[in-house]
């Protein structure tokens, strides 16, 4: 690949690369007594700012002899100005005013100095929106990068947290952020991350899902292969454990790499509650996971090729349900599981106040009304919607879309083939999840350890001495 061949930074030359954008400003102004031209764009950076700190110290600067020594001048705090850098390249000026700066053109010497300003942050940490905390923090980020990272060091007070940027995107450049902490994140996970970011080559970097398909090159497989999560002190806690994490300007959230399905199915809201009772919510946790991923389908079996397997009273009383149902058991709970994600999907898509309207029409007025009309039997119904409401226990949605996807995948099988269609799908799962990584870790972590006894219980803080040897951190040991 050649190297980009470097333009000097003039007036024209800003002007023909924004092709007279509405926001684009140049001003002309008079320093120390020679013509510059001050350009910035309106709504990303603040003329007041621009006005106090940089055209009014320019405006009151000496008489220079040329323009070198006016840009060293303003470089060297001529200028009131925290950030000021100077940009010798067209490209690299603009790539500083896309970014909030303000960008001042020395035409003689075809380079410009830079100041940062920007905007003030227009939303502010808020409550979360989607984790819901009772005893956590209550603290978000939003959609300012710098404003996330400033979140992230609120909680890590230490001068070990590293942040590395780059732009991604040929069109957007958006600003990419890896956290990491130096001395405890493993050094290969981390370069291994910022080497695919260095690879992404795409026109913008917009969507939470571009931004996982291209740090996890896009497997097929519904499964996430990193966590997000829009909580600070969980981004932070998962750092302290070894991991490496990305922010996104213009994203109000952050991931976090590797992931298995331990992590998954842990909530932030383990730690706010006693160790005995975290544990038996964990416990019911994966009972559900259980539940919301096989209930379909082992009552397809039972019901349409294994009536043998239930005790008489239920079988006896099944049958009785069904006898004016005039679908058979196959479409009564295909049909019902399509209906649920139908409704699931509207939910989603509407405002929330109709949204929760829809979803209470459906849920109750539409089922109610189908079971009275005998479309469908009150056991299939009762099935769906248990193996439905066992799938919103489960604390990260991006896993939960994944055994909705192989909750129907098992429940077709089973039409299909019975118990045997269902054992050959529940293995077919484990296979495929036994051959799944994240930045080369096991994704059936801690379950593929044979030693590691007791995984879906949360242990005491007291007895957790060291870190996971999974995430191979410098410093395992983390308290005395």
């Amino acid at each position: 690949m050649t190297e980009k061949t470097k333009r000097p930074v003039t007036g024209e030359g800003l002007r023909e690369l924004f092709g007279g954008a509405a926001d684009f400003v140049a001003r002309e102004v008079d320093a120390g007594g020679h013509r510059l031209l001050c350009c910035f764009l309106d709504g990303l950076t603040s003329g007041g700012d621009i006005a106090d700190f940089v055209l009014r110290p320019l405006a009151r600067a000496p008489d220079a002899p040329d323009e070198a020594a006016l840009l060293a001048r303003a470089l060297a705090g001529g200028v009131w100005n925290a950030v000021a850098e100077r940009a010798d390249d067209l490209d690299a000026a603009a790539e500083k005013l896309v970014n909030g700066f303000c960008a001042v053109v020395f035409p003689a010497l075809g380079a410009a100095a830079v100041f940062e300003v920007k905007t003030p942050v227009k939303r502010g940490p808020e409550p979360p929106m989607v984790e819901n905390t009772v005893k956590g923090a209550k603290d978000s980020f939003s959609e300012t990068v710098r404003l996330n990272t400033s979140l992230v060091r609120r909680h890590l007070r230490t001068p070990s947290l590293r942040f590395a940027q780059s732009s991604v995107g040929r069109r957007s450049g958006t600003n990419v952020t890896v956290a990491w902490i130096e001395g405890l994140t493993d050094p290969a996970l981390v370069a291994r991350l910022r080497a695919r970011l260095d690879e992404i080559d795409v026109d913008g970097l917009l969507t939470p899902a571009s931004v996982e398909e291209y740090l996890t090159g896009s497997r097929k497989t519904a499964f996430p292969l990193l966590q997000y999560t829009e909580r600070t002190d969980k981004f932070c806690r998962a750092l302290l454990e070894g991991r490496a994490g990305v922010l996104v300007d213009g994203l109000p959230m952050g991931w976090l790499l590797p992931v298995n399905v331990g992590r998954l199915m842990e909530s932030p809201e383990d730690l706010g509650r006693g160790y005995v009772a975290a544990s038996c919510l964990r416990v019911i946790r994966y009972a559900a996971l259980l539940v919301s991923l096989l209930l379909p389908g082992l009552y397809l079996c039972i019901a349409a090729f294994n009536q043998e397997m239930l005790p008489t009273p239920l079988l006896l009383a099944i049958i009785e349900s069904k006898k004016s149902v005039p679908f058979p058991t196959v479409f009564e709970v295909l049909g019902l599981l399509l209906s649920f994600e139908i409704l699931q999907e509207a939910g989603v898509q509407l405002p929330r106040s109709i949204g929760q309207t829809v979803s209470i029409i459906g849920g109750l007025v539409v089922g109610t009304a189908a079971v009275e009309a005998k479309l469908v039997s009150p056991a299939a119904l009762i099935a769906v919607a248990a193996a439905g409401v066992c799938g919103y226990a489960l604390p990260e949605r991006d896993f939960a879309d994944a055994v909705r996807v192989w909750r129907f995948s098992l429940a077709a099988l089973s039409a299909v083939a019975g118990l045997i269609g269902l054992t050959a799908g529940v293995l077919a799962l484990v296979i495929h999840l036994s051959g799944l990584e994240s930045c080369g870790r096991p994704y059936l972590a801690p379950f593929s350890d044979a030693s590691a006894g007791g995984a879906v219980l949360r242990r005491r803080l007291v007895t957790e001495k060291f870190r996971d040897r999974a995430l191979r951190p410098l410093d395992r040991r983390k308290q005395r």
